[in-house]
């Protein structure tokens, strides 16, 4: 089973006609999966790919889930 990440998009910029951004972790990335993405927003990653963008709701949600269990924020 994969589990997706949660992250922040901290800056977006155009490289070569497509949009990537940075995310919290460092990690450049496409974001052509998440076209209105904006940078203080939390992403569903997926195998290295932001999939979604969350609610600020969702995603406080998930990542207080994470930590109860005992996993890295």
């Amino acid at each position: 089973m994969c589990l997706g990440a949660i992250a922040m998009l901290v800056e977006s910029w155009y490289a070569e006609g497509a949009r990537v951004g940075r995310l919290d972790t460092g990690a450049v990335v496409s974001l052509a999966f998440v076209p209105d993405a904006r940078p203080g927003e939390h992403l569903l990653v997926h195998l290295g790919i932001p999939v979604e963008i969350l609610d600020s709701q969702a995603a406080a949600d998930a990542l207080a889930l994470r930590t109860d269990q005992g996993g890295a924020p």
